[in-house]
């Protein structure tokens, strides 16, 4: 994020999730013993989480600013924050920790790793003129325009790997685009990331704020 506020450019996460999902059939973790040991590493968790009653979007245990997320329907684990860095820690206690204290399944075995994240980038541009300049380079809108019958551009754009199954545990899919409400001065990020190699994971999620960067500063370029 440094690298991205020298130049020119403030990313401020609203949500990140970081979260393993497995492939086993059955979920390989004893939860309900996760959340009673969950305050040896300082978590606290509400008593009605112990009894299953969680409200759905309420947190079944906080530490600070870092939340745990848990669906056994889809066996994923993880946690959700604000901060790269405090997200990427809270992930690596949570996974040391189950791992050490709850004999998982022998059998136990990561489908992805995955990273999931909304934000706001501050330009000192205006995202939403960057944009019709970026795509009027290309030809196709010149078409575009001529077939609705107005100057027509995109507003923002969508990056997926090319030629790859949307399902497929290696993928990403990023969205840029001028925020509705502030576009003259802000972008809206949304971001899915994910990888079954963990170290790839991890590593993509470091990367993040210098790549989403570096592709605005592709759009903005004069």
């Amino acid at each position: 994020m440094d690298k991205v506020k020298r130049e020119g450019l403030y990313l401020q996460w609203v949500s990140l999730r970081l979260i393993e999902r497995f492939i086993n059939v059955l979920y390989p973790i004893d939860i309900p013993m996760l959340l009673r040991l969950l305050p040896n590493i300082g978590y606290v968790v509400p008593k009605k989480s112990l009894k299953g009653f969680v409200e759905p979007g309420e947190a079944l245990a906080v530490k600070s600013n870092i939340e745990l997320i848990l669906n056994q329907d889809n066996k994923t684990l993880g946690v959700s924050g604000r901060d790269v860095s405090e997200v990427l820690e809270g992930f690596n206690e949570l996974r040391s920790f189950w791992t050490e204290h709850l004999n998982p399944s022998p059998s136990a075995e990561t489908h992805y790793i995955e990273l999931g994240g909304e934000g706001i980038i501050s330009s000192q541009n205006n995202p939403s003129r960057a944009f019709s300049e970026f795509w009027g380079r290309f030809d196709i809108m010149q078409k575009l325009s001529g077939i609705v019958g107005l100057d027509v551009t995109n507003f923002g754009f969508r990056l997926v790997p090319r030629n790859i199954e949307v399902n497929n545990t290696e993928w990403f899919d990023l969205r840029i685009q001028p925020q509705v409400i502030s576009s003259a001065n802000q972008y809206y990020i949304n971001i899915v990331w994910r990888s079954k190699d963990m170290a790839t994971a991890i590593n993509n999620f470091k990367k993040v704020p210098e790549t989403i960067g570096a592709v605005i500063r592709e759009v903005e370029r004069k």
